[in-house]
């Protein structure tokens, strides 16, 4: 996740006291509390998300699929997809439309505040979590977008190859190659509840030249279903080890024996694994086999982020056995006391043994998250010796500390890694926010991927290469070696260098000039929202999107490649559909930035500026909207706007607003019209609103609707929720009685009805039905109907999941007489008139893995009704895809 946007001066300070302000966090707090003081420095352009920024947006993602507790029971996607699959299809056709190369770096999008053109990281694809290689061939695993391959090297393309399984997200890739083998580990684990849980471990016979992953290729049943998998590790004896965010698996290579259930070897908390109330006690990182001990001496790493009681490491000297597993003190120059998430490394001649651990104290206060990178040639309980840490690191040619005011480890809980050359024992790579490698085993290092260009000397926004070598995208997750070539997954996907120290360049300040970018065709961008404008350029659409650590992207009409206006984050958008080169972009937290000719500049002048909502609580993205059928009151050529934090606000100037404008204003032009609470601790997560059609340009006319969740227990047993309204003439709070005591993710007005009595609200998670009691509510999508009474506004609500699978549902459209609803696993349709026991709804196109017109099984964000007659649906993991609206 981008840390921050380039800054100069002032904004730069403003940045750094933001950061102090946004890692104020209480040690071992709960995920899903919110890990951020309610109140927070107002933000401006290039405000530091930081990790305490992402460690919220882990917690309210996870929230979102799991309020009001914290886990999801076995089996919830097992059943989830087999219901979907079972629902018939309509003949829509789903189409790529981002399967462009997307370029970070196009000098004609270099605005010098608020994008990160210049930077160096080229081509860009999505988070890549897993990375495995052999035999000539690259696997590649993406966060939500399940694996690819292709062959190593500069040339070829990558093809998806597990659109045809459970689940997309990715926790570890090994590759066998002797066997030709690949093992595929699903849930991402960054020990931060983020993104989703998986359907358990996958393994592919003849991975290299196989179709692809089927269901049959689960090892094990559902065991290790809806958890997260940090590492897969063989012994060497037989056994495959899972490091999972519920405990120590085990399952034995032998193909023979690939149905037998996976075996429980540990839990920290034995008691808490039942609780859903306390999801974050048994998490496992990594393991560590000792070389030379027949498997027989394992060490592991259990720990939560901010710290916990059982943070520790644990040793068995009997194979990993039940009930062998003992807390261990590591000596040498570990701190015992403050132990966090680690990874491990062993060289081929199995006498080095390297980890990169992170620190809970360090994260607690704000600093950086990194406790060192340690070495160890006396086995695994050492002594262990420091090699590097933050200052060492920040030392060594980073861009982090030198040009950014943060240390090197800021993110050390959220992405790490360490490696070593299997024909060195001394050479070893680090990954963290950056790439750093040592050739000394630890004595000396250099920053070979800088977080980015900006502020080295050969940095010049003049030259089309941003002057500077290319290096790696920011935020290290994954590494892999094979045929004399190193490569590392990150936050914009895969890139990858000659291995040799005698083969591989660096210029003087230890940069590495010779990275190979392999981002072309990797399709795993993580959407969060898209919009669609006709395009000035008389060439079509141009559609926008924001996505998560890519900035904000956008694809002109007929254009060949995608472009990047906007850096850091990307949350919501809205696009003027009159003209596509009119888009406002969140960075995080209601931070909004505004263009209106695409962002185009060549870095001398400014084409972007700030219009941020100063509202005293947002979500990590928040949503923002155009009033529907409105007009601003300048001009009247964009809709109005408004936008949801703590508060309701409206914009009524829109794409007509000036930068001198924002500048003169604290406000950015915006208006708070109606405050949740006077705590902020209610937070707007889904919002609709609509114009009188007889009066567009009356802002006094519209109609509002905002659905909420109270933030600071967004996920826990006081869980709180709500939908309110100014329909009727004041805003008021909707009974919500019956309905699921659930994340209330997305609500609209129907656009047919003239009365604005009709709405639409749909909840994410799943069905509660191992929790008795509050929270097991056990529906997704229901019909609220307006009426005025003596005492104010009444609803009576229906319920229209009659036949929807159980899934979390995301986001809701009215197209025409249809009802389409995005949820973690696709789009569904129903008709909207239907009554509940007439509704039938039916799955958007054809199942996932079965054409290359279905849609894959990754989640939907947001859904896009454009004027250019298709259905736009932007998914977490697998881009933006279209349909004909025609076809629903």
């Amino acid at each position: 996740m981008i840390i921050g946007q380039r800054r100069r001066g002032g904004a730069r300070r403003a940045a750094i006291a933001s950061l102090a302000a946004l890692a104020t966090v209480a040690a071992g707090a709960p995920a899903y509390a919110d890990d951020r003081p309610v109140k927070r420095p107002k933000p401006v352009a290039g405000v530091h998300a930081g990790q305490a920024g992402i460690k919220t947006f882990a917690s309210q993602e996870a929230a979102a699929r799991m309020a009001p507790y914290g886990s999801v029971e076995a089996g919830e996607y097992s059943d989830a997809l087999a219901d979907l699959k079972g629902l018939r299809g309509t003949d829509s056709r789903w189409y790529e439309v981002t399967d462009k190369p997307y370029d970070a770096d196009d000098p004609n999008y270099r605005d010098p505040e608020f994008s990160n053109s210049g930077g160096g990281a080229g081509l860009v694809a999505g988070r890549v979590t897993g990375l495995a290689a052999g035999r000539g061939w690259t696997f590649a695993g993406g966060a939500n977008g399940g694996v690819f391959r292709k062959k190593l090297g500069k040339g070829g393309s990558w093809e998806p190859i597990s659109d045809g399984i459970l689940a997309l997200s990715t926790g570890d890739l090994v590759y066998d190659d002797k066997a030709d083998t690949l093992w595929y580990a699903t849930g991402e684990a960054n020990t931060g509840a983020t993104s989703y849980a998986g359907a358990g471990v996958y393994r592919l016979r003849k991975a290299s030249t196989a179709r692809g992953f089927s269901q049959a290729d689960r090892v094990g049943g559902d065991e290790l279903e809806s958890r997260s998998i940090n590492q897969l590790k063989f012994d060497g004896a037989g056994w495959m080890y899972a490091a999972t965010s519920r405990g120590l698996w085990r399952h034995s290579t032998d193909p023979k024996r690939h149905n037998e259930r996976w075996q429980l070897l540990f839990l920290p908390n034995p008691t808490s694994d039942t609780d859903v109330t306390r999801p974050y006690d048994n998490i496992i990182n990594d393991v560590l086999i000792q070389p030379g001990t027949g498997g027989k001496t394992v060490l592991i790493n259990a720990a939560w982020r901010s710290g916990a009681a059982y943070n520790g490491y644990y040793l068995s000297t009997s194979g990993g056995q039940p009930g062998s597993f003992a807390r261990a003190a590591l000596t040498g120059d570990i701190d015992n006391a403050d132990i966090g998430n680690a990874e491990f490394a062993t060289s081929a001649d199995g006498k080095h043994l390297y980890l990169v651990q992170s620190s809970p104290a360090g994260l607690a206060v704000g600093a950086s998250a990194l406790a060192g990178v340690y070495h160890s040639t006396n086995g695994v309980l050492g002594p262990w010796t420091r090699v590097a840490d933050s200052a060492k690191l920040e030392n060594s040619g980073s861009a982090i500390g030198a040009f950014m005011g943060y240390p090197p480890g800021v993110q050390a809980w959220y992405n790490n890694f360490v490696e070593v050359d299997p024909t060195n024992p001394r050479h070893v790579y680090v990954g963290l926010e950056e790439v750093y490698e040592t050739e000394d085993a630890g004595a000396t290092w250099k920053t070979i991927g800088p977080y980015w260009n900006f502020g080295f000397p050969c940095y010049d926004p003049s030259v089309p290469s941003g002057g500077c070598p290319s290096t790696t995208h920011a935020d290290q997750h994954s590494i892999a070696i094979s045929d004399g070539t190193v490569i590392v997954g990150n936050d914009g996907g895969v890139y990858s260098r000659p291995l040799a120290p005698a083969a591989s360049k660096e210029n003087a300040a230890g940069h590495a000039t010779d990275w190979t970018n392999h981002n072309a065709t990797l399709r795993a961008l993580q959407y969060y929202s898209v919009g669609t404008g006709r395009d000035p350029n008389g060439r079509g659409w141009a559609v926008a999107g924001g996505l998560q650590d890519n900035g904000g992207s956008l694809l002109r009409g007929g254009a060949r490649k995608m472009v990047s206006p906007f850096g850091g984050d990307g949350g919501d958008i809205i696009v003027n559909p009159r003209n596509g080169c009119q888009i406002l972009d969140e960075y995080v937290f209601l931070a909004l930035w505004l263009t209106t000719n695409c962002g185009q500049s060549n870095g001398s002048t400014s084409a972007i500026f700030d219009v941020t909502v100063p509202d005293i609580n947002a979500r990590f993205t928040a949503p923002f909207r155009a009033i529907r059928g409105s007009k601003n009151v300048r001009d009247g050529a964009s809709e109005r706007w408004v936008a949801g934090g703590n508060s309701f606000w409206r914009h009524d100037l829109a794409f007509a607003y000036t930068p001198a404008e924002a500048a003169a204003d604290d406000a950015r032009g915006w208006q708070q019209l109606h405050a949740l609470d006077s705590t902020g601790a209610r937070l707007i997560v889904g919002m609709d609103a609509v114009a009188d059609p007889a009066a567009p340009a009356d802002p006094a006319k519209d109609t509002y609707l905002a659905a909420w969740c109270g933030q600071s227990n967004c996920n826990s047993a006081g869980f709180t929720r709500g939908v309110a309204t100014n329909w009727g003439g004041s805003w008021t709070e909707l009974d919500m009685t019956g309905l699921p005591n659930r994340y209330p993710n997305a609500v609209t007005f129907d656009p047919n009805d003239p009365t604005n009595s009709t709405i639409y609200l749909v909840f994410n998670g799943f069905n509660r039905r191992f929790i008795e009691g509050p929270g097991a509510g056990v529906k997704h999508v229901y019909r609220g109907k307006l009426s005025k009474t003596a005492g104010g506004v009444s609803v009576a609500w229906t319920d229209l999941s009659v036949g929807f699978p159980d899934v979390p549902a995301t986001d809701v459209v009215v197209v025409g007489d249809k009802l389409v609803v995005g949820t973690d696993l696709g789009v569904l349709v129903a008709d909207r008139r239907a009554t509940p026991d007439r509704i039938t709804w039916r799955r958007v196109g054809a199942n996932s893995g079965t054409s290359k017109y279905a849609l894959p099984l990754t989640a939907v964000f947001d859904l896009h009704v454009s004027g250019d007659g298709n259905l736009y649906a932007a998914t977490h993991g697998r881009g933006i895809w279209k349909t004909p609206l025609k076809s629903l």
